[in-house]
């Protein structure tokens, strides 16, 4: 039991240090080139929420395209409007990493560590050493996504461990144990890859997966919503749009698979992992499909006030 937790503890660390480390190095290597794409190609909202993907494509990270969103929007270089989309792309952009583990490239993974670490000692390039650093951090993600599973596979037998995941029977408690997750770890890529682990395992079904993807989307946010609090007004909306879409596309599909089995129809499909994976994909697609052609109605609604009344020492209320 202590071992399998260890090991857990190691894997979880592997995996999102290889994220980081894909993260952080991807932007290093192409930042500049990346803020400019995003500065550029977004003059309208689809050709923003098509920048938004490739963008978070590339850096896995939807909070680092947000983020950088919010404070293009606060300096005044993107409208709102332009904002819109490309927040949305972000959403999309972030499935990209659920993806590839899905496929698993576990067996290739001791592989990348090796080429990036002897690639980064004999380059002397800048942008060849973050590239290297990028090729390990891919390595590293499926090392410690290989070390979970199995961690996971022997600790679904341990009853203390199980009635520790058996918080997360019922729905709401699913989105909550979701949106939990992905506040602590600000990072919706990590938590969608410990839920496939998860699954890998046999840990947890098909539905508790599903409502653990809708409270990770709505804890994907936070960091939006973080950067954007001491910024402008308009950077404040930017935050205020990123919670109304996934809210609102969380409370649509809750209402729609109450109707429509969805998590039944794709138990049908791959394994575990792929099966995660394409729930995360047809959460955040169809989302934007949806509410893409609203961003304009987004942008009224995170303007809009809400009137509160206060009273003052004589009595009297006063609007705040």
């Amino acid at each position: 039991m202590t071992e399998s937790i260890i090991n857990l503890l190691c894997g979880v660390g592997l995996f999102l240090y290889g994220i980081f480390m894909m993260s952080e190095h991807t932007e290093k290597a192409f930042g500049e080139k990346l803020r400019h794409t995003l500065g550029v190609l977004t003059k309208n909202r689809f050709t923003g929420m098509l920048t938004g993907i490739i963008v978070t494509g590339l850096i896995q990270s939807s909070s680092a395209t947000t983020v950088m969103t919010v404070s293009f929007v606060s300096s005044g270089l993107m409208s709102l409007s332009q904002a819109v989309g490309i927040v949305m792309g972000a959403n999309i952009g972030t499935t990209v990493t659920s993806l590839l583990i899905a496929f698993n490239f576990s067996l290739v993974a001791p592989l990348a560590i090796f080429l990036g670490v002897a690639g980064k000692l004999l380059s002397k390039n800048e942008q060849k050493k973050h590239m290297c650093e990028l090729i390990t951090g891919f390595g590293l993600l499926f090392l410690g996504m290989n070390t979970m599973s199995s961690s996971f596979a022997y600790l679904k037998e341990n009853e203390a461990f199980l009635s520790l995941v058996s918080v997360c029977e019922g729905k709401i408690s699913c989105i909550l144990v979701g949106f939990i997750m992905t506040a602590i770890l600000q990072s919706s890529s990590a938590t969608v890859g410990i839920l496939q682990a998860l699954a890998l395992s046999g840990v947890t079904d098909a539905e508790s997966a599903l409502y653990i993807i809708f409270g990770q989307n709505i804890g994907a946010v936070i960091p939006t919503l973080l950067s954007a609090a001491g910024a402008s007004k308009q950077a404040k909306q930017v935050g205020i749009i990123h919670l109304l879409f996934n809210l609102i596309g969380t409370v649509f599909f809750f209402t729609v698979f109450e109707i429509f089995p969805f998590p039944d129809f794709i138990s049908r499909i791959g394994n575990k992992s792929m099966q995660v994976s394409f729930m995360h994909i047809a959460f955040n697609v169809l989302s934007t499909a949806i509410l893409l052609p609203f961003g304009d109605l987004l942008i009224k609604l995170s303007d809009i006030k809400i009137p509160l009344t206060v009273k003052t020492e004589r009595g009297k209320k006063r609007e705040i």
